[in-house]
This record gives structure tokens, sequence and C-alpha cells, in this order.
């Protein structure tokens, strides 16, 4: 270890110990406690908010985790969850990805800048995970002296999650197995510590005969009969009035003509050496959302405000991911600012972390909606989907037939379109798709609507009573639809 690393240790141990001061641990050099990277900007202002959006990730993440990913978009549908990258990691994206960092020197006496990060990852078992880091769930002092006492562990930052009641504490390891500490820690310091698991995009690849269309036509066809099979009113103009909706997904292009007019706030939720993604994930799903009426895309709330979280990133090997704590942070700073129904179009393994997260957010009166996963039939519940407190939603294609690709499971709510569907790319042209992401929108927009005009109260959306629904399976709830497809024909006053 360095003696930059050694000295970050010890002050770490010594703020721990309360020679230093309480637990408001520092921040390392080169890091923040307030906002992870990145600003605010506003669509109307023209900023910079989805400059990095292009291309697309069109499910390149699908199925890296070999199925073994907790059911999480991995391929234990054939191996593979349809993308190009599908199923080649063989549960692990990070054999190639490199080993844990070593580039560290003995002699680097005077450089205390934070060192390099290694987001190599790994799964064996656990879900997709960064090898070399551990997370901490509000530690007290005796908990966290124990674990910088430990071979290999030092402290690299804490973050303060106010509007959760949070404050998460990330570890870096060295040379050391990272389930092997983790066990160590746990022992001592139960449901204290835990992985730092990885999360991808819920959608997959589009197919060879889904090229980009040369310009966005008006009122796509397939858009239209997705919204009429729930009931939504054709003149869209004034839905979403008076609502602050929120995403969790890749960063949105706010620039792109479809999304002219629509008010969005996004912010970036990356950690230090993290890069933002270049892909159109974030910018189609804020589309179906908040599209205005005039772009020939129009949304199903248009009128809404819409906050969007971006802490999505590039590992080494390409892949797209983020991490369980940028979702705590996500999920913190949508609370912060008044979103009353979230949107995650992702998946992966259950974290503690991210566990707290959603509890907390549910407990203070916010819906959280989460795809499915698309893992296939034989897929473990993928999370956040599997939570209890959270919305799962599954994809049906045209035919309201089920999305072969979509996980299932108990967990399952509803089923809404998501498979085939004509979403935008930041070329502004369209591109068919599928993933149980796509059907996120669908079912943020009902819940959003229905809370507003007094439709439908949180508790009837996760029992499933006092609603209109159509069964498309067995009678009455199954794994593969949840209850069904939900109708609402709101008035949107």
């Amino acid at each position: 270890m360095s003696r930059a690393c050694r000295l970050q240790a010890r002050a770490g141990l010594l703020v721990v110990l309360g020679l230093l001061g309480p637990l408001a641990l520092p921040p390392l050099p080169g890091s923040t406690d307030t906002a992870r990277s990145g600003g605010m900007t506003w669509a109307g202002d023209g900023g910079s908010d989805g400059g990095s959006d292009g291309g697309s990730d069109g499910g390149s993440d699908g199925g890296s985790d070999g199925g073994s990913d907790g059911g999480s978009d991995g391929g234990s549908d054939g191996g593979s969850d349809g993308g190009s990258d599908g199923g080649s990691d063989g549960g692990s994206d990070g054999g190639s990805d490199g080993e844990v960092d070593k580039s560290e020197s003995e002699d680097e006496d005077d450089d205390l800048s934070p060192p390099p990060l290694a987001y190599a990852a790994t799964d064996a078992g656990s879900g997709e995970f960064i090898p070399n880091e551990l997370l901490a769930l509000n530690p007290d002092r005796t908990a966290l002296a124990y674990a910088l006492l430990q071979d290999g562990v030092e402290l690299l930052e804490s973050r303060s999650l106010p509007a959760l009641g949070m404050q998460v504490v990330r570890l870096r390891l060295h040379g050391v197995n990272a389930q092997t500490v983790l066990a160590q820690l746990s022992a001592a310091q139960p449901q204290v510590f835990e992985l730092h698991h990885l999360y991808s995009l819920a959608q997959r690849a589009a197919g060879p005969g889904a090229a980009p269309s040369a310009a966005t036509p008006a009122a796509p066809p397939l858009l239209a009969q997705a919204k009429a099979s729930l009931g939504w009113p054709s003149s869209v103009q004034t839905c979403g009035r008076n609502q602050v909706i929120g995403i969790v997904d890749t960063e949105v292009y706010a620039a792109h003509p479809v999304l002219q007019g629509a008010r969005i706030q996004s912010q970036r939720q990356l950690s230090p050496g993290q890069n933002p993604v270049q892909d159109d994930h974030g910018t189609a799903i804020a589309a179906l959302l908040v599209g205005q009426p005039g772009s020939g895309y129009p949304g199903m709330l248009p009128r809404a405000r819409l906050l969007a979280a971006a802490p999505f990133y590039k590992l080494p090997s390409g892949h797209t991911r983020a991490d369980a704590l940028g979702l705590a942070q996500s999920l913190d700073w949508l609370v912060s600012q008044g979103a009353q129904v979230i949107g995650m179009s992702l998946a992966g393994p259950r974290n503690a972390v991210l566990d707290a997260a959603l509890e907390r957010a549910r407990a203070r009166g916010v819906l959280v909606v989460a795809a499915a996963g698309n893992g296939g039939r034989a897929a473990a519940p993928a999370f956040p989907a599997a939570h209890p407190t959270v919305l799962a939603v599954t994809a049906l294609t045209p035919q309201q037939q089920a999305y072969r690709r979509a996980s299932q499971g108990g967990h399952i709510r509803f089923a809404l379109p998501g498979a085939d569907l004509p979403t935008v790319n930041r070329a502004g042209s369209l591109q068919q798709r599928s993933g149980t992401s796509y059907a996120v929108p669908f079912l943020v927009a009902l819940a959003s609507q229905s809370l507003h005009e007094r439709l439908l109260g949180s508790e009837q959306w996760f029992s499933g009573q006092g609603m209109a629904l159509q069964d498309l399976g067995p009678t009455g709830r199954d794994a593969v639809f949840g209850w069904g497809q939900p109708r609402l024909t709101p008035a949107c006053r």
C-alpha cells in the first residue's frame, strides 16, 4: 500500500475512534459529499445534460451475468439477453475487464490524490459486483473501526443521503477477496457491510430488421396502439399537469426535438473516475413520458416535470452499468426534489444499501416502478423489481402476448407494452426496441395520473384491488402477467 493509502486509512481510523471529530467522515481528495458529479440543466436552456448520450446501448449488456446476476438482464434465457454482448461474459463481466488495479507504487510518497479506481466486475454467485470495494450502511464507529483494522481495507469515501436519512461508506480493498472480507466483517457486525453490486439496463438489442427510420413520423401507429390498449386519451396536451415524476436511467438528451418544451431537470450521479455513458436509453424513456404533443411523438405525461437521475457509466470492458451507491444516491436526489413516482428501467442482484433506499423512499410516500428484467422464465428474481416496496412491471408485445425474454415470478404486478416498441434515438429517428424497461414509463404514467386525479391510491397499486384490469393469463394474479394490464381513462384536467 502506498503512503497515500496508509495516510487515508489512518485518517479514517482516527475519525472513527473519535480523535478527529464525529462520524462525519471527510471526503477523500477529489471527491465531495454533496453531488456525485455534474449539475442540473433544463431542457429549455439548451444545456449539455445529455450531450454524451449518443449511440444506442441496444441491450449490449444483456445476459452479461450469465443468468446468475439474480435474474438481472442476465441470460438464463439462452445465456443471452439478446444483446451484442449477451452471455459472452459467462457470468462475469470482470474476467476480461482486468485485474484489480495494481498501479500504485510504494514510492508515491507525495501524491495524496485518490488512486485510479478499478471497475473489474465479477460474479461469483452473488450477482455482478465491484471486486475491490465494499459498502457499509449507516455504520457506527465500532463497525467502521473494526473494518479499517482489517488487512487490505481502507476508507474510500462517505456519502450522506439526507432525504433518505442514510449514510453510506465506501471501502477500498487491496489484495483481498471481497466476499471473504465481507464474511469476516458481517460475522462481527451483521447487517452493516455489503458487496458493491452492479446493475444493467433492462433492454435488448434491436433486431436486424429494426433499423432506424429516416425520421420520426407523426404519431407512430404502434405507440398510439399501446396507449389505446391502456384506455389512455388520444389527446394528451394536459396530461401530467402539476405532477413530478422521476427516472433512474442513462442521461437524457434534453435537446432532442421531441423533448423541446418539456420540463426536464437532470443530474449525474457518478463517482470520481466514472465516465458517463453515450446511450439513447434514457432519452427513449423520457420521450415515452414527456414527449411533446406537437413533436410527432407525444408522451403519456407531456406536462409533467421530469427529474432524470443518471448513475450509469462505462466499465473498462465497455459495458454500461450503474452501481448500488449510484442508485441509492439517485433515489435520494429524486425524493429530495419532490418526485412522487419513480421509474427504474434496470435490473440486478439484491443489495442491502439499495433495499434501504427503496424502503425509505416508500416510507416517504413515493411509488417506485421497476422493470422485471429480461432473464427469461428460469431467472431468479431481479432487483429492484423483486423488492416488496416496488411495483414490478413486465412487457407485452403489440399482440398482448408476454415478451418472451421477460423474467417471471410471484413479484410481478402488472404487464404493459414494452416489446417491439418504436422508441426515439438521439439522431431524431425511431428504432424498434424491446425490453421490460420500456414498460416502466407506461406504469409510471398510469400511477402518477391516477394519484393526481385521485382515481386510485398507492395501496390499490400494490394490492391490485379496485382498479380496471385486463387479465391476460390464468384467472387472478400469475407469475407471467401479474394482475394483468391496467386500464385507466384519465380526464387530464
